[in-house]
């Protein structure tokens, strides 16, 4: 191995002390210092004191009333969300088994409707068959009457007719029991 030379340049020693641990620091920076610590100390005491002040304390108290009172409203706010979800709900079910049951009246009114109207018809032509037929007994009472036999001549017209009182009773028991007999259907 070759020898090499290395050529060091010297720094004086003024410049760069060996030793460091015998500088003093400044009287004035250690005073600093000094008062930096006392300083901090103080305002430690300052806020340990109010932070056990009863006001403090108090007021922590209080927060912490604040944030229960503030999580039961909210617990109660979500139950009551929930109610007002539910009962929307049924209100929404009822009101679709309101418009279902209106639906079915309806259908059932118009069903009764025309059954009352079929009814009507059955009994009219039924009143208008036995008015004929109320006429044609009338038309044989006259000729018995008057003699001349079952035809349908007709009576002279100055001679007057008894009261037949038996077909005057059945015009007036059909006439009653007609408009009954309707008001009994409709209701």
């Amino acid at each position: 191995m070759a020898l090499t030379s290395c050529c060091y340049s010297r720094v004086p020693t003024d410049e760069f002390p060996e030793n460091l641990g015998d500088r003093k620091l400044p009287v004035w920076v250690g005073i600093l210092l000094g008062l930096l610590v006392v300083g901090l100390f103080v305002a430690v005491g300052v806020l340990a004191a109010k932070a056990n002040s009863p006001a403090c304390k108090d007021g922590l108290r209080a927060e912490q009333e604040c944030r229960n009172i503030t999580h039961l409203l909210e617990q109660e706010l979500t139950q009551a969300q929930e109610a007002l979800r539910g009962t929307e709900a049924q209100a929404a079910t009822c009101n679709q088994t309101v418009e279902t049951l209106k639906i079915s009246l309806e259908k059932q009114q118009e069903l009764f409707l025309q059954k009352l109207q079929e009814e009507i018809k059955t009994l009219n032509q039924s009143l208008q068959n036995k008015s004929l037929e109320l006429e044609q007994l009338r038309k044989e009472n006259e000729a018995l009457v008057f003699g001349k036999g079952p035809t349908n001549a007709k009576s002279p017209p100055n001679a007057k007719s008894p009261p037949d009182s038996g077909i005057t009773l059945h015009l007036s028991v059909a006439a009653v029991l007609l408009p009954l007999s309707l008001l009994v259907l409709l209701a």
